[in-house]
């Protein structure tokens, strides 16, 4: 009963967070939403501010254990386009999954730490997988680039809603991405 509970409040907080700032939000509110009395809040969390900070720490945490997990595993996969693909195609997926909590964080009220804090993870990722499978030169660069672009992409398609699927999502990231590294491959002028 404990974890559903605590669940409820998560579901419920989310649902508010698309509709009112945090500011805006109160305990009352939540734990209408919830259906749960104060004293079930406060057994899970010491205000709204901790309640927040859980919900962002639930998901940095899954996030960092995808983009690991993605990374132990990047050598099994043969052909680069594919580890790409790949790696491209859990992050849309993870999104896509909690959809809510993000639209809520990046659009309906951009919440600017977390998301810095989320840029940071995804450059932490990215630059390893360049530093162990890539030989480009200069490639922090590139990874700024491709996160720079990655950021609008994600932030477009959470406005939108999510209309395109997270494998079409991932294959246009592939695409842009590719014709990104062709660029930087062809003889450029001195």
């Amino acid at each position: 009963m404990k974890k559903n509970a605590k669940r409820k409040i998560f579901v419920s907080t989310i649902d508010l967070m698309e509709e009112y700032s945090i500011d805006e939000i109160t305990i009352k509110m939540i734990c209408a939403y919830s259906g749960i009395n104060r004293s079930t809040f406060y057994a899970h969390f010491t205000d709204k501010y901790d309640l927040f900070e859980q919900i962002q720490e639930y998901h940095k945490a899954r996030y960092i254990k995808l983009t690991t997990t993605l990374y132990q595993n990047f050598g099994k996969v043969r052909y680069n386009k594919q580890k790409l693909l790949q790696f491209f195609r859990i992050q849309f997926k993870y999104i896509y999954r909690y959809q809510r909590f993000f639209h809520a964080v990046f659009i309906s009220h951009p919440q600017k730490d977390f998301v810095i804090e989320m840029v940071h993870l995804t450059y932490d990722s990215y630059e390893k997988v360049m530093d162990e499978y890539t030989d480009m030169e200069h490639h922090m660069y590139f990874v700024q680039y491709l996160i720079g672009g990655q950021l609008g992409v994600v932030f477009s398609w959470l406005k939108r809603r999510c209309k395109e699927s997270p494998e079409e999502m991932s294959r246009i990231m592939l695409r842009n991405t590719i014709k990104m590294r062709e660029l930087e491959e062809t003889d450029l002028p001195n």
